[in-house]
């Protein structure tokens, strides 16, 4: 089994879910298992430091170390660098995470995306912990639940008596990044039932930490010596929540006893002060950090082991280890008991009952004799081997749940719907949406079949399944977009997307000539001539962004297919300045309720008199085509020129414009897109750039590329088409005109009926390893037809694009072109981000250098 093991602490960070982590990790290594670490990077570390082969530092956020950890978030960066370690490293059999933190978030994501087991050991009292080390607990707590709320789901969690607002806060945190794993493991019963008393209900096991064997074989007992002071040892992070010094102070009442202290942390400074100040110098000894081994010998030396924590520690590593070297242990915490099999605990957390305690044991010393006596043998059952087994019984339990569940029976009423988590008062899920698409749609699946969301005030439910979808596309439903229509109603409000029942009918039969496959042979040729001039006229060694190269060649070519005739010029123009801007908007318009979008002032009159000004300029070009009445076999020509069969129609001025910069608008920006991803996807491999190489060199050679070469040239028809399936559209939504059944339940008309391509894309239940680019998975030999049928980046059913086979003519074609002539050398250490300001992600920018081949 692989285990990927998330943690929001590095392993050479001082804390003992690291020594706990650490010790599974061995336990389950020498078991004949395999566990990888994410984990963020060492911020005390030196750069050129050996780094461990089977641990992933993610990426820190700019921000400062806190309580010496460096900060990652669940970022759409760490997101794609775990995707491409399970896929380097893979399979990854099971994600296990131990922190309720950013890494641990990402770990959860990750588990949800690739659709593996997931299981969660609570082992931080992380409410405790905000309450003794911020210096405003409650702001730092509600801060931390509404973050943490934003990537995992919070339920209803019961405030305990007692129990302050900023615990409660945490307790969300605690509890929901629990709730949220296929299995539960706490260390202790204690912490278990805290757990459930805050409503977790996910399957829980307590299994107790464990100490690495290594550490325990061949050690001797080595003997302690009789008389002299008591000598206490005092082992751990030097901070607030372990109440360092309240034990020197205990220390420090207590005559003849002695105290060492093996540990680092905050307190290390507030530690030394305390020593000079109460004169301790020859009773306290501060060690500084020191290896377990090393603490493991200070404790076989010792009396006893001061643990004075109080409401903090799940179970504590040291008393573990304690345990294992026959060390008594002077506690605060009674609920730590059954993690000390033989020990004392003061009379309350206080300094004055643990100097008492300390004072009775210096007074007599047979009761440490006796404790020793109650310790014999019990080194073996604190070994981590000793707890191996359930770990995997739990992991076995966790992966037959996942399998169980892998279909998720469908809903029969509203009500058993479930609703997408992170929605917020107003905007609902817009927020997550626009700032993290891939990521908020990957998640759904995981959920259900129907996953409902909420934009503003609008409800949608979101088919998670290519055979729903098809289902509900395939059906006699009738669906309208009105968001859509009142969003664009400037530019394009009357396009066919818009439209609705017989109205889309009848102008899908009016457009769809101009689109015909005999027009498409023309526009191929019109296609191939621009992409061959445009890569013709790229500048040779010398850095150039091959996004905005892809935009203004789509722009060429789409406008040049639209009217080809000399006096289109001016409106050619036009769209260069016009439609990247708008394109970019239109999303963010669609996504923003009514009420919120009126408050962009600014961004709404640049809307209206940019829409306006496209829309004179096209209008320009139409009525001069009307004038002439030539066919310049280009699409307006063919729009200009149809009269439908059955009705004896004709498109007017207006629906012509409105059709006209629906396909820039559709066309430009995806077909961007996916052309710039492709082009980046392989300048990353080397194997694949190469492959593309030879293909076109046995093809094309030195000639000019032509849609005939298309035919020969199957490998970049596969490249295409796993492009298409790696970036496809993240959204597509049209609302139900009527009530629309789904099986036993009822959507209500005016919903929204969503899908996403990009989800069901990178599911591995239709795709096997989704977040690999791998174009083999489309030769005559692999390509499956559950994959194909779940490859529904152009839609499907009536409402499928129309333009689906110019837009992969024009991407094979444009990098044809360009890698018939050029080499791609990405620009070191430009980091590509996919942004979601259409409804196909975009790479913001593509810098390379290009050199002739």
């Amino acid at each position: 089994m692989h285990i990927a093991m998330f943690v929001d602490y590095h392993p050479a960070s001082l804390g003992g879910v690291q020594t706990a982590v650490a010790a599974l990790r061995r336990g389950l290594e020498h078991a004949g298992h395999r566990v990888t670490l994410f984990v963020p990077p060492d911020p005390a570390a030196a750069p050129d430091a050996a780094t461990d082969p089977d641990s992933v530092a993610l990426h820190p956020l700019s921000i400062p170390a806190v309580n010496g950890f460096a900060v990652v978030a669940p970022t759409r960066r760490n997101a794609a660098l775990i995707d491409a370690e399970f896929a380097a490293r893979g399979p990854i059999d099971l994600v296990h995470t131990h922190t309720t933190y950013g890494v641990a978030i990402a770990g959860m994501k990750a588990a949800r995306r690739h659709r593996i087991p997931l299981v969660h050991t609570a082992q931080s009292r992380d409410d405790a912990f905000i309450e003794h080390t911020s210096p405003a607990p409650y702001p730092a707590a509600l801060a931390l639940r509404l973050l943490h709320g934003r990537y995992v789901p919070h339920h209803r969690t019961p405030r305990r008596a007692g129990e302050s607002a900023a615990a409660a806060h945490a307790w969300q945190t605690i509890s929901g990044q629990a709730q949220a794993a296929d299995r539960v493991i706490a260390p202790t019963r204690h912490f278990a039932d805290l757990l459930l008393a805050h409503g977790m209900t996910r399957p829980l096991t307590v299994i107790s930490n464990g100490v690495d064997d290594a550490l325990l074989d061949g050690r001797t007992e080595a003997p302690r010596a009789d008389g002299g002071p008591l000598r206490l040892v005092w082992c751990g992070r030097l901070s607030g929540e372990k109440r360092l010094l309240e034990s020197l102070e205990a220390v420090r009442r207590t005559d003849d006893c002695v105290l060492d202290i093996y540990g680092d942390g905050e307190l290390y400074g507030a530690a030394v002060g305390r020593i000079v100040e109460r004169r301790l110098g020859d009773r306290v000894r501060l060690h500084g950090r020191v290896s377990q081994a090393a603490c493991l010998d200070a404790m076989a030396a010792a009396d006893a082991l001061l643990f004075p924590s109080t409401g903090f520690d799940t179970q504590g590593m040291v008393l573990l280890e304690a345990t294992a070297m026959g060390l008594p242990v002077v506690y605060c915490d009674p609920d730590l008991a059954e993690s000390v099999p033989a020990g004392i605990c003061t009379d309350d957390p206080s300094v004055d009952a643990m100097a008492a305690t300390l004072g009775k044991l210096v007074a007599d010393r047979s009761v440490l004799t006796e404790l020793r006596a109650q310790l014999a043998g019990q080194a073996d059952a604190v070994r981590q081997s000793r707890q191996i087994a359930r770990v995997l019984e739990v992991y076995r339990d966790a992966g037959a749940a996942v399998a169980a569940a892998s279909t998720h029976p469908m809903p029969r009423t509203l009500a058993e719907i479930p609703t997408a988590p992170g929605s917020v008062p107003v905007l609902g899920h817009s927020l997550r949406a626009l700032t993290d698409a891939p990521g908020f749609v990957g998640s759904l699946p995981a959920l259900g079949p129907i996953v409902r969301v909420h934009f503003g005030r609008q409800t949608g439910y979101v088919l998670t399944t290519p055979d729903l979808l098809r289902e509900v596309n395939l059906s006699d439903a009738e669906f309208e977009r009105e968001d859509l229509r009142e969003a664009i109603a400037d530019i394009a409000g009357g396009a066919v997307n818009v439209l609705r029942g017989p109205e889309h009918r009848l102008r899908r039969r009016m457009i769809s000539p101009a689109l015909r496959q005999t027009r498409l042979a023309e526009y191929a040729e019109a296609a191939a001539d621009i992409a061959n001039a445009w890569s013709a006229a790229l500048p040779a060694d010398t850095r150039v962004d091959l996004m905005d190269e892809a935009h203004g060649l789509v722009l060429d070519t789409v406008s040049a297919t639209l009217f080809t005739a000399e006096f289109g010029d001016g409106a050619r123009r036009e769209i260069r300045d016009s439609v990247p801007w708008l394109l970019s908007q239109v999303i963010v318009r669609t996504a923003l309720p009514p009420q919120l979008r009126r408050l962009r002032v600014i961004a709404n009159y640049r809307w209206r008199s940019k829409s306006r000004h496209l829309r004179a300029a096209v209008g320009a070009v139409v009525s001069e085509y009307r004038r002439r009445d030539e066919d310049f076999n280009d699409v307006v020509s063919a729009l200009i020129r149809h009269t439908d069969a059955e009705t004896g129609a004709r498109l007017s001025d207006d629906h012509i414009i409105d059709e006209a910069i629906l396909m820039l608008a559709g066309g430009v920006g995806s077909m961007a897109s996916l052309t710039g991803w492709l082009w980046h996807e392989v300048s990353l491999r080397p194997a694949i750039l190469e492959k593309l190489y030879a293909e076109l060199d046995s093809v094309v050679g030195a000639e000019n590329v032509r849609p005939h070469h298309l035919a020969s040239m199957p490998y970049l028809k596969q490249v295409v088409s796993e492009t298409i399936r790696f970036w496809g559209p993240w959204i597509s939504a049209a609302n139900a005109s009527a009530d629309l059944p789904i099986g036993e339940v009822t959507i209500p008309a005016g919903a929204a009926i969503m899908f996403s391509p990009y989800m069901v894309q990178h599911d591995p239940r239709w795709f096997t390893h989704p977040e690999t680019f791998d174009p083999d998975r489309w030769d005559a030999e692999n390509a499956a037809d559950t994959a194909k049928k779940a490859m529904i980046s152009f839609g499907v059913g009536r409402r499928r694009c129309l333009g689906d086979h110019f837009a992969l003519l024009e991407i094979a074609l444009a990098s044809a072109a360009l890698l018939s002539r050029w080499r791609l050398t990405p620009t070191p250490g430009h980091r590509v981000r996919a942004s979601n300001r259409d409804f196909v992600l975009s790479p913001n920018a593509l810098p390379v250098s290009l050199s002739r081949r």
